[in-house]
């Protein structure tokens, strides 16, 4: 009996008091999908948490994390987006 490997699955962890873009979001799944096969899933996060690095879940053949990563991170950047510094303008 041979297992049926996981399609690669982007996680990302949204930073508290962060909101999605979701042009940007789009961006990313487009590019995720047609680059590397990946669907992309946002974990919105209650509680405060230190980490909010993406997770490389499933089979991403022979890819090494730390380039997907790499080649990822402009577009991961782009999502996330939180309004602290308007309170300091207004």
């Amino acid at each position: 009996m041979s297992e049926t490997p996981l399609s690669p699955l982007l996680v990302l962890h949204a930073p508290p008091g962060h909101d999605v873009d979701p042009q940007a979001l789009d961006a990313l799944k487009a590019y995720a999908g047609a680059r590397y096969g990946a669907s992309v899933l946002v974990n919105p996060r209650l509680e405060p948490a230190r980490a909010h690095q993406p997770l490389l879940l499933g089979d991403w053949g022979a890819m090494r994390p730390g380039r997907v990563l790499a080649d990822l991170q402009p577009l991961i950047a782009r999502v996330f987006f939180n309004l602290d510094w308007l309170a300091d303008v207004i």
